[in-house]
């Protein structure tokens, strides 16, 4: 196959696509100009860079996103040969899906598959392992990864923070079979999803995990605590920092009974932000009396003493009785009832509040990788893609650690200095950052702020992250 050479980059001509009546090259964007309801020009509402898999590599795309001025429905640029929103390459998911099914793992029918691959690409035919011999791969490679990950030296302060996350497991046709019967989608959600609980450091740096069942018992976890146990000498963890789940803090109280434990409220802050960003645009906006109660519901969730507690609790009563308050107030006043209760016992159990977001920051890079992963069939496939996943990103973690952490300190949770974090976005390269939680999403090697092609209050916006460009910031 014959290529060209233009200054020192080969040039692979792209296959076109029937778009239409005409033929337009892979890649390219089609923008639309008219509002398909009401017919006015529409204008440009942000900029921003798609990356795309594709045979071909990482395909980085720049597209616009559209408003119609008169109706304000949204518009955006299509990416010829890519499906809707997704990042892959209709191209790459046809050839992925040869992989899966036409493959075979005998040596001489590799051969098959991997032109599949290759051809058009270089001038010989080459061979590609199927999708079982990759899937059998990472389940002998997790009994390297399980061994490196518990037997890394980790140095940290003193404190270990645990969490749970939901991800899906199971196969909803073989249960059905088992069962003799259709499942219903809500049924499904309940059976689907697992929990899997990690124990990290303060640096970020993930020691151990347990995958357990949606809604795990103390008896469930206590493995997983026994296990950090043993694995560090005893006097070394001084502290222990969860939420308020009741299976970790049983678990807790059995295997470290001599240990202090913290719960936080990083998402008790944000939930208390969060009613307040749905109503007001901007820190500007909020009146004097609204921005008080802000304030006093915040000491509350950080009071250390159930009596600071009620005397925070008595003057948000005072205040939802005397001042005249938005309905975003109201709505924060109603919420700060339920977790005085909540909190105050914790509080009377020896326990104390913390507003470090660790976990929350280690599951946003997490979430978006397992995503990626979809579904896992078995129990033994989803621990062993843990095993690889942990072990993966720990020189990720350091380096996120080096980037970041130990020269740039912004989190904070007082909400007139998440309003100024649009601004020192700019500042950093290499980072996403969710405008919902106000922290880092993953690294990623994009060199624009998100903060600044979308609204800084659009709830649970994630990074655009791939496998991809996860090996180039290796």
């Amino acid at each position: 196959m014959i290529k060209t050479v233009v200054d020192g980059k080969i040039m692979i001509p792209l296959p076109k696509v029937l778009v239409g009546n005409r033929y337009y090259p892979m890649f390219s964007v089609l923008s639309p100009t008219h509002c398909a309801d009401c017919g006015n020009k529409l204008h440009v509402n942000s900029h921003y860079t798609r990356f795309i898999l594709s045979s071909h590599g990482t395909i980085a795309c720049n597209v616009r996103y559209w408003f119609c001025p008169v109706c304000k429905k949204p518009f955006h640029d299509q990416i010829i040969g890519v499906p809707g929103s997704a990042n892959y390459s209709s191209e790459y998911y046809d050839k992925q899906m040869n992989v899966r099914y036409n493959g075979r793992c005998s040596l001489n029918n590799s051969q098959r598959i991997g032109k599949t691959y290759t051809e058009g690409l270089i001038s010989f035919c080459g061979r590609a392992p199927c999708a079982t011999s990759l899937w059998l791969y990472e389940q002998k490679r997790a009994e390297l990864s399980k061994q490196e990950l518990l037997d890394q030296k980790v140095a940290f302060g003193e404190t270990l923070y645990v969490d749970g996350d939901w991800i899906k497991k199971g196969w909803k046709k073989k249960f059905e079979n088992l069962l003799g019967r259709e499942i219903s989608k809500k049924e499904w959600k309940k059976m689907r999803y697992k929990s899997v609980y990690v124990v990290a450091t303060e640096e970020k740096v993930i020691l151990d995990f347990e995958v357990t069942d949606r809604l795990p018992t103390i008896e469930a976890l206590m493995p997983l605590f026994i296990r950090i146990k043993n694995r560090f000498p005893e006097g070394k963890i001084q502290k222990i920092v969860s939420d308020e789940d009741k299976a970790i803090i049983g678990a807790v109280k059995r295997v470290f009974p001599e240990v202090a434990h913290s719960f936080c409220v990083f998402h008790q802050l944000k939930n208390v932000s969060k009613r307040y960003y749905e109503e007001f645009n901007s820190i500007e906006e909020i009146p004097d009396n609204d921005r008080v109660v802000y304030n006093e519901i915040c000491q509350l969730i950080r009071s250390d003493t159930a009596i600071s507690a009620v005397a925070y609790i008595q003057k948000i009563r005072e205040f939802d009785s005397n001042l005249e308050l938005s309905e975003a107030s109201h709505k924060a006043i109603s919420y700060a009832e339920e977790i005085f209760k909540k909190n105050v016992s914790f509080l009377k159990k020896g326990f104390t509040p913390e507003t470090d977001n660790t976990m929350e920051q280690i599951f946003s890079l997490i979430c978006d990788i397992v995503d990626k992963a979809r579904s896992f069939k078995t129990d033994s496939g989803l621990t062993n893609f843990c095993y690889n996943l942990f072990t993966y990103l720990y020189p990720l973690q350091i380096e996120w650690k080096a980037l970041i952490f130990n020269s740039t300190s912004f989190f904070s949770d007082d909400l007139s200095q998440r309003w100024h974090l649009k601004f020192i976005a700019h500042s950093i390269p290499y980072v996403l950052i969710c405008t919902y939680t106000q922290f880092l999403c993953c690294l990623n090697n994009c060199h624009k702020c998100v903060i600044c092609l979308c609204s800084f209050l659009c709830y649970g916006l994630k990074a655009d992250i791939s496998f991809s460009d996860l090996c180039s910031r290796r």
